[in-house]
């Protein structure tokens, strides 16, 4: 019996794909591996409507995208029809392989209409092969991901081996997960407006917290992995907001890049390659957020470092710890913005002094002074009163797969979320 919001289709209504639907559903039967997957872009174009000839081309550019990024070496896919996709998987199994299908077309509507309705989005999953016409069963990601809910509760109190064989995932749970590029608005107290998002890299990890900016790679002492780690950061942070811009999004983006990048000079100039392709449109809405500038670097060296980001982007900003640089030398450099990093579970007892010492140290040297970890609204009221050109934290928002379109936020916004609380 088929289970609820699911249909069974037959692969008729894919006539070109027929042939290559049945050599491939043929080969894995006798294989016994792997999985067979149409994925189709009608409710999206519905959605869209008359917007959609104008930018097909680009939806299949970001989805095709997206499948190289998710899909292993081994797996295939081609397009079918004006607004589809077949995707054969070498190895993952139906229920995860469908999951990673859907969560494509959900990425697709969320960056191109800005939300996603989960019971709209369907992926068909080859089961059976009847009178020479492969059999699909069709399935929304709602009732996907409420499958996978429930798999997952049963399976709490079991042993190791019964939770892997009762999850779909069991056979990818050990595999390290990849390096995701998240994003949060940083909020310009001046212009009150949330128009800045910062991008960091995160790595989810099962059973624990999961890993943040550069603990994400291997060996942290590892110069290389930070290299590779900021020249991933560059081109997806870019690859994502030039889909944006085409859509007509604005926003401002700060992207992390580490001092080791460019203090040697064969690091920095694979790095300058990776600068030298940011489209020239879209250097105006960007930031550097310099990351482990050492503590007492000449103000040459700094100057130097500053010097190379800015021919690239609006502004510089730096990252500092409380009391750990030398703030004058970071104005002599050309450094903009100097951010004050709060770690997890501040609070004004401890930092509400040294966050209105920071901003008026900063203040007195012409930077701008901007603060993370503004996580409570006591928080958010200290730096408000202390004179932040900038905020960010759990207050002000939370990560999310993509930034967003600039939004106003004013003080008594603001206040009243505090008094909300």
């Amino acid at each position: 019996m088929d289970r609820p919001g699911e249909e069974l289709q037959t692969g008729a209504q894919f006539t070109d794909a027929a042939p290559k639907l049945r050599a491939i559903f043929h080969a894995q039967s006798q294989a016994s591996a792997g999985s067979l997957h149409m994925v189709g872009f009608e409710d999206l174009q519905a959605r869209l409507g008359a917007r959609w000839p104008r930018v097909a081309e680009r939806v299949h550019m970001l989805a095709e995208r997206l499948l190289q990024q998710g899909l292993s070496p081994s797996d295939a896919w081609f397009r079918y029809g004006d607004a589809g996709y077949i995707v054969v998987f070498a190895q993952l199994g139906r229920t995860e392989a469908g999951l990673i299908c859907a969560k494509l077309v959900e990425h697709l509507q969320r960056m191109l209409l800005g939300d996603v309705d989960t019971a709209a989005v369907r992926v068909h999953s080859a089961i059976h092969e009847v009178g020479g016409e492969v059999l699909f069963q069709s399935a929304s990601l709602h009732d996907m991901l409420a499958g996978a809910a429930r798999l997952n509760a049963e399976a709490v109190g079991q042993g190791p081996a019964e939770r892997e064989a009762a999850s779909g995932w069991g056979r990818v749970a050990h595999q390290e997960s990849p390096v995701e590029i998240v994003y949060r608005p940083i909020w310009d107290v001046r212009k009150e407006v949330l128009s800045i998002y910062l991008a960091r890299a995160t790595r989810p990890r099962r059973g624990r917290l999961p890993l943040w900016g550069y603990d994400c790679v291997a060996d942290p002492n590892d110069m290389q992995q930070i290299l590779a780690l900021d020249l991933s950061m560059l081109r997806q942070t870019m690859e994502v907001y030039g889909e944006l811009y085409q859509n007509q999004f604005r926003c401002f983006l700060s992207v992390p890049v580490h001092f080791e990048t460019l203090a040697a000079p064969t690091r920095r100039r694979e790095y300058l390659v990776a600068l030298q392709a940011i489209p020239r449109e879209l250097v105006s809405f960007l930031a550097f957020d310099l990351v482990g500038l050492p503590i007492g670097v000449p103000v040459s060296r700094a100057t130097e470092i500053v010097t190379v980001l800015r021919q690239f982007s609006r502004v510089v900003i730096v990252q500092v710890e409380s009391g750990c640089q030398d703030l004058p030398a970071l104005a002599a450099a050309g450094v903009h913005i100097a951010t004050l990093l709060l770690p997890p579970g501040a609070g004004p007892k401890r930092w509400g002094g040294e966050l209105t010492r920071f901003a008026q140290d900063v203040a007195r040297v012409k930077m701008k002074a901007g603060v993370q970890g503004v996580d409570t609204a006591l928080l958010a009221s200290y730096a408000d009163g202390a004179g932040f050109h900038y905020m960010t934290g759990d207050f002000i928002g939370t990560w999310s797969e993509y930034p967003e379109n600039a939004l106003r936020l004013t003080h008594a916004d603001l206040r009243a979320r505090i008094a909300a609380v």
